[in-house]
């Protein structure tokens, strides 16, 4: 693919102004914001001399640690830094989310967690079980904070042309002592883009299959790890066919390539028939993030089957439905406890706690619902608005049952 070339197009005042939407999109309530719009005008003038005559200086970062399930590091760059980088790489988003594999769906518009959701769903409902009988999960240890600067430099270099937007893109990245600041949007597009050649190699299997000397030393390797793991009555089977037979195999595994490949930024899923070729695929990964990134790899990357379930992004795929994990169940359901006991009624804690509920919903989480007692079915409407209370002003929420009220005169709680 062509190399990005620098038109200009972040020169505009438009460009400017649209990019500080994006930016504050959402975000409007806060006071900073609100003073910083106050002042716009000057701001696109100083945002846009900034980039034109490439004076842009970083500001610094005002750094922070929080512990939402797992530690994580995080840097703010003033409003203005923020401003400036948005303008500069906005008109030439979409090019970079074309270079992107499909396969990557992370921080694109439309897709994001609940693309990848959509990908891996159905490709375990349209695929035979036995061609995603296995699955292996990795996650890189640090991902943002390890990024070597030199190695993300090379890979912006061979996506951006020689021009002033490279040069402003080198100032981003030398910014920070190490790694790349976690909580800047233009951060978002060096994760996406430092592994987006691993994701190519990765759906060709490293073009291994066109390489004679790799691709008899990983079929040797192939044939030794299933003689020295077989267990199951199936292995058997492909063990009594010969190593010819074997050989064979491993190398249609390689011409095919990874079919079943996904990444979510620092998460990789492989999903296959052969467990012993994923096996050798968990060594590939490993050593070219290692050899080639400088990345380490979490301990937890083994190869199990898929019907035990893939955690991924807060859900637990299985080959004939999706479970929201254990840990976000709980998070809604002591929510919405808490909410009740406050007094809220149906609709408002729905409301309160929408984001929540979206998340879920994704789901097949039915059951869930009804339990908590936030389902919202036609069933459940209809039956609503044919309730008439007694007395006018009143809601169907307020009607109770004429022996509930009994109840509680025979118990003395009175009416």
């Amino acid at each position: 693919m062509r190399r990005i070339k620098d038109s200009r197009e972040n020169e505009t005042e438009q460009n400017a102004r649209d990019a500080f939407d994006n930016y504050a999109n959402g975000k409007r309530r806060r006071a900073d914001i609100r003073k910083y719009e106050a002042e716009l005008d000057e701001n696109v003038r100083l945002v846009l001399a900034d980039i034109i005559n490439e004076t842009f200086v970083p500001q610094g970062y005002t750094e922070a640690d929080i512990y939402d399930k797992k530690h994580r590091h995080l840097a703010k760059a003033p409003i203005r830094d923020h401003h400036t980088e948005a303008a500069a790489i906005l008109p030439y988003e979409k090019a970079i989310y074309d270079y992107i594999s499909w396969r990557a769906p992370a921080v694109r518009p439309g897709l994001g967690t609940h693309g990848l959701f959509r990908f891996i769903r159905n490709e375990l409902y349209n695929n035979p079980q036995l061609e995603t009988g296995y699955n292996l999960t990795m996650d890189i240890h640090h991902y943002f904070p390890m990024m070597d600067h030199e190695v993300l430099k090379q890979k912006v270099a061979n996506k951006f042309k020689k021009s002033k937007l490279r040069n402003f893109i080198y100032k981003v990245i030398d910014s920070y002592l190490q790694g790349a600041p976690l909580g800047i949007k233009i951060a978002q597009l060096f994760g996406m883009l430092d592994l987006a050649d691993f994701d190519r190699k990765a759906e060709r299997f490293f073009d291994i299959s066109q390489d004679p000397e790799r691709l008899g030393y990983w079929t040797s390797r192939y044939i030794t790890e299933k003689i020295m793991t077989a267990k199951t009555p199936e292995d058997e089977q492909l063990l009594g066919k010969g190593s010819v037979f074997l050989a064979e195999r491993f190398r249609n595994f390689a011409r095919e390539g990874l079919r079943h490949y996904f990444r979510f930024v620092d998460n990789f899923l492989v999903m296959h028939e052969d467990k012993t070729f994923l096996r050798i695929v968990r060594e590939i990964f490993i050593m070219h993030l290692t050899r080639d990134y400088h990345f380490e790899l979490n301990n937890d990357h083994a190869v199990r089957p898929t019907w035990m379930g893939i955690r991924l992004c807060g859900y637990v795929f299985y080959p004939d439905h999706v479970e929201a994990s254990k840990r976000n169940k709980q998070k809604l359901a002591r929510r919405i406890t808490k909410l009740q006991k406050k007094g809220f009624d149906e609709e408002q804690i729905r409301i309160k706690v929408s984001s929540q509920l979206g998340f879920i919903k994704h789901a097949d989480c039915i059951n869930l619902l009804k339990t908590l007692g936030m389902e919202k079915s036609l069933g459940k409407i209809i039956k609503k608005r044919r309730i008439k209370p007694p007395f006018p002003g009143m809601g169907p929420d307020q009607k109770i049952p004429f022996m509930s009220i009994v109840n509680k005169c025979e118990n003395g709680g009175g009416v």
